[in-house]
Parts: structure tokens; C-alpha cells; sequence
């Protein structure tokens, strides 16, 4: 699951690299706090509804750990698109937050 939710963000995120970067330029400009928290909410959710789906049960909140998953993920598309040199990047970036997120959710999980 970890890796699909970040595959598929980072995908996202970088299918146009220079329009991503301008949105993040305009968004304060735009009310881009507002809309970062509706889409937020609703990754959110999304990302909860993805949880609860799990073979494992959590031990911790899914709405926080949803939402430190989203922070890192967030993190380090910023760091991309900010880097200059994204696809340079990607890859390795990619699979650090693979790894982060994976051993994150291990250590939310009822087996450790």
C-alpha cells in the first residue's frame, strides 16, 4: 500500500514539473492555503480508508498516521520541485520515502 500511495503521488507531482513548480510559486497568491486544506482533508481520508483496509491493525490513530505520511510525502515533493534537477532526484528520493513510510507503518502496526 506504502508504495503505491507514493508511486502514485510522486507521479502526480511530477508529471509536469514545471507546472507544479508554479503552482507552488502562486499559491499564496490564490488562496492556496484553503485549498491545500480541502485536498488535505480529502487525501486524508483517502489515505485512513486505505489504512483501515489493511491486513494488519494499527495502534496508533489512522487520521495522525495518515498524516505523517502525508508530511513526508509532501516534504520531499517540495524538495524536488525545488531542487532544480527533479528527475535527477526522483529515483532515489522515491525509494528513501518507500522505505520511510513502510518501516513507519511497521512500527504503527499490531506486529511490532
Amino acid at each position: 500500500m506504502a508504495t503505491a500511495l507514493i508511486t502514485a503521488f510522486l507521479e502526480a507531482k511530477m508529471s509536469d514539473v514545471k507546472e507544479s513548480v508554479a503552482l507552488y510559486s502562486v499559491s499564496s497568491d490564490v488562496d492556496g492555503t484553503k485549498i491545500l486544506q480541502q485536498t488535505g482533508a480529502r487525501s486524508n481520508k483517502a489515505i485512513v480508508g486505505m489504512l483501515a483496509a489493511a491486513s494488519e491493525p494499527l495502534t496508533r490513530d489512522p487520521q495522525l498516521i495518515a498524516s505523517m505520511l502525508q508530511g513526508a510525502m509532501a516534504g520531499i515533493s517540495r524538495r524536488l520541485l525545488e531542487s532544480g534537477a527533479p528527475e535527477k532526484q526522483l529515483d532515489s528520493l522515491k525509494k528513501e520515502l518507500i522505505f520511510f513510510a513502510c518501516a513507519y507503518l511497521e512500527a504503527c502496526s499490531a506486529r511490532s
